[in-house]
């Protein structure tokens, strides 16, 4: 309660600046139209954005440039006197070169032609998940939705608590932006997974490595965006209902939206949207996994007005949910513990438990509310000033095992936290040649405890000031961008009044210079080098107890200094008579790498038998390699081809750094099956993946691991990494036509072979399988309740 009051008096009285992160408004869409019978040129044509009240006249070229454009959704509509005008729908995160063929009024027969091509590509091998393929993992957790992505994979604790991980690396290294805001919570926990409803998505977007200090500096490993849609412009009021239903914990989801605009006041929109989801134990392919359910309920709403040369905007969530804790995980003694890890299985007590929606301790309860204030204001010479406000406040409280009958019902651990931000950007955009951002970025965080002690209590401050330019020099495009950050910890202390802690203070500069070549004939070549840092976060260095999610105890260290990586990317891309092949390779050079290393003796407490962790730090090496292939062998059959590998060394003890991905492969065969009256747009893929046991692990540490023979064994972990797995999937979806509206139907089979297998970056590997088969079935929708026929009678 205290530090509820304290977030509304600071809202109300304070008003600190924002972190809000958002991608540079500067892009240019050159839209060229044309005669489609004639393929010559139209001058006068009208070229109108929707969403921006933006109009124009084609020149004698039939050309007209539109500058300072934000990335986004946008309807476009063109028209000439002499032809039937057309509305085209366009997605645009970079600058576009778009040539539209109108058809004559008389000839109806012709159809509407669309051509594109990119004047430049997004900063570095951003890979963005959409459409199919995001109705496909709607409902699911945010990483899950974007572990297709090459050289994506998940650091998971059981079978509903995922986190993104991006090159090998995650929590505080991969930036996660929701509606343009940067995430904040207790993100440093490996079980702290990141509180965003993907229904409110419509498009995930990732970016990796350091590409743009746009975002921040501690972007070490890469940047997720969740990007809505725009706010509609369209009189009316329309929405879609969403539907979820899973096999495996019987899992339902509802999600609704519904979203206006008003033909009498067209500047402004508003949108309400809301998520119930529920899903009870779930099962491996032996055995229930007692208490794993889950259960979330979400919220948020969107307003804003926007005039011709200035706008403002308003976005508010509340995100809520339940995540139980397999109780497998919580052990009463060491000795048991270490027979749950060497028996491969849980003990019969654990594995008679059948399914249930009832979610027991342990269990965590977190609650995560968003405010964002955006405006900006159009300047002479094609210039732009934002100003962006956001304030959010994360609840987490962990409930332990009831070990006596006596004990407190309250949380064992009660962490809030608070964070202020603002943006001030200042974009420039008047030169197809040069453009750019400059911007200045303050936030503020306090962080309250109560109940057991894990983390201090602490204040955090940041600020920060960037400069990026995008050079456009025909087929090579340049963008640099430079950033200096101060960021400090202080009134650190704990409710006992008996620890000492010292403030930190951590200041650095960062810097990247990205190209990319066009070849022509399809190929293209990028290259990034980058340099950046990131301060040890307040778990790494100060945290002492049960970190309860994960089942572990951490130990932190005051000793640790700055990471700062010093890394470089090579891209290289065809795209062309139909194939596509992408492949990527990267070296981070990274002084100081901050990790978690397990430590020997596992410890017994009051809450029972956890394993014992503590955080290192030495110079690693990060490389590896993304590859992707994809071939249209005909109008129907398409194949593609996906494979990452990492190597991650310990430079300082010449051996593997542990907890690194496995190397791992994909393989999907899709048919596109021919639409008919009823069905648009089906399709059917099968999908393989195999994932290799990791054996770069480092050869020994202190864990000692008992022989048969009655000797030790001293290992680096608590149990061998496990064995390699593949798995089988099926997805198959389209959009049914259902009287005036068209359903999308998906359907995917998770596991196909119910193949029993454990994942290496599962925290709860050491005592169950992964979830076995799963399948989904997801509705999707759209309903429509237009105005304009409505005024138009009156």
């Amino acid at each position: 309660m205290r530090a509820l009051w304290k977030f509304i008096w600071l809202i109300g009285v304070v008003l600190l600046p924002s972190v809000a992160l958002e991608a540079q408004c500067v892009l240019s869409v050159e839209v060229e139209v044309k005669d489609a019978d004639l393929k010559e040129p139209l001058p006068g044509s009208t070229i109108q954005f929707i969403e921006l009240k933006k109009a124009s006249f084609a020149d004698k070229d039939g050309k007209f440039v539109f500058r300072g454009i934000c990335p986004g959704s946008y309807t476009l509509k063109v028209s000439h006197e002499a032809c039937e005008p057309i509305i085209l729908h366009l997605h645009i995160k970079k600058d576009e070169k778009i040539t539209v063929l109108l058809p004559h009024l008389q000839n109806h027969l012709k159809e509407v032609q669309v051509t594109g091509y990119s004047a430049s590509k997004p900063a570095m091998n951003a890979t963005t998940v959409k459409g199919k393929q995001l109705d496909a993992v709607k409902g699911s957790s945010l990483a899950e939705g974007i572990a297709g992505v090459t050289g994506v994979s998940l650091l998971q604790t059981g079978t509903n608590i995922y986190k993104p991980v991006i090159h090998g690396l995650h929590s505080n290294r991969v930036l996660i932006l929701n509606n343009g805001i940067r995430q904040e919570g207790q993100q440093w926990g490996s079980e702290h997974a990141p509180e965003i409803d993907t229904y409110i998505a419509d498009r995930l977007t990732v970016v990796k490595g350091a590409a743009s200090l746009r975002y921040g500096a501690d972007a070490l490993g890469g940047v997720v965006l969740v990007e809505p849609k725009l706010l509609r412009v369209q009189p009316g009021v329309g929405g879609e209902l969403n539907l979820g239903m899973f096999s495996n914990n019987r899992q339902m989801n509802v999600s609704g939206m519904i979203e206006g605009n008003s033909l009498k006041n067209p500047a402004f929109s508003w949108r309400l949207q809301g998520t119930f989801k529920r899903g009870g134990n779930a099962r491996t392919p032996n055995y229930w996994l007692a208490n794993s359910g889950v259960e979330e309920i979400n919220f948020s709403a969107a307003a804003g007005w926007r005039g011709e040369k200035r706008g403002i905007e308003f976005f508010i969530s509340q995100f809520n949910t339940r995540l139980a804790i397999f109780s497998g995980s919580h052990i009463g003694n060491v000795t048991d513990m270490f027979t749950a890890i060497n028996s491969k299985e849980p003990p019969d007590f654990i594995r008679n438990v059948g399914f249930s929606y009832q979610i027991g301790r342990p269990y965590q309860a977190v609650s995560h509310q968003l405010l964002k204030i955006k405006a900006f204001q159009e300047l002479k010479h094609q210039q732009r000033i934002q100003a962006i406000f956001s304030a959010q406040f994360n609840r987490r409280e962990e409930f332990d095992v009831l070990r006596f009958q006596s004990s407190s019902r309250a949380p064992g651990l009660d962490l809030s936290i608070l964070t202020l931000s603002q943006d001030i950007i200042w974009d420039h955009f008047g030169s197809n040649k040069i453009k750019g951002s400059v911007g200045m970025q303050t936030a503020y965080q306090h962080n309250y405890y109560q109940q057991r002690f894990f983390i201090p209590n602490y204040d955090a401050f940041q600020w920060g000031a960037f400069a990026i330019e995008k050079f456009n020099l025909n087929k090579l495009k340049i963008e640099s961008g430079i950033r200096y950050d101060i960021r400090s910890f202080f009134n650190i202390s704990d409710n006992s009044g008996q620890r000492t802690f010292t403030n930190r203070l951590y200041q650095g500069l960062s810097g990247n210079l990205n190209a990319i070549y066009s070849l022509g004939r399809g190929w293209e070549l990028g290259a990034l080098v980058s340099s950046a840092w990131r301060n040890p976060q307040i778990n790494e260095l100060f945290s002492d107890g049960l970190h309860h999610g994960a089942a572990r105890l951490e130990k932190g260290q005051a000793n640790l200094t700055v990471e700062r990586s010093n890394a470089a990317q090579m891209h290289v891309a065809y795209r062309g008579e139909g194939w596509e092949i992408e492949a990527e390779a990267y070296y981070k050079n990274i002084q100081g790498f901050i990790f978690l290393r397990p430590t020997f003796p596992a410890q017994l407490t009051i809450r029972g038998a956890f394993p014992a962790f503590e955080f290192a730090q030495t110079n690693a090496i990060l490389r590896g390699l993304d590859l992707t292939f994809r071939k249209q062998l005909s109008p129907h059959w398409q194949i593609t081809t996906k494979g990452a590998l990492l190597r991650a060394w310990d430079k300082n003890t010449e051996d593997w750094i542990i907890q690194m991905p496995a190397d791992r492969a994909e393989f999907h065969v899709t048919y596109q099956v021919a639409s008919s009256k009823k069905l648009k747009d089906a399709y059917v893929k099968a999908q393989v993946q195999h994932v290799w046991m990791q054996t770069r692990v480092p050869a020994t540490g202190n864990i000692e691991i008992p022989l048969p023979n009655g000797g030790i064994q001293f290992a680096s972990d608590y149990a061998p990494p496990p064995p390699a797995y593949t798995l089988v999937g099926l997805e198959m979806g389209g959009d049914y036509q259902l009287k005036n509206r068209s359903v999308t139907i998906t359907l995917v089979v998770s596991n196909f072979m119910n193949t029993a297998y454990r994942e290496y970056l599962n925290a709860f590997r050491y005592f169950s399988d992964d979830m076995g088969r799963n399948i989904s079935l997801r509705l999707k929708w759209p309903f429509e309740f237009s105005t304009i026929n409505k005024s138009k009678k009156q």
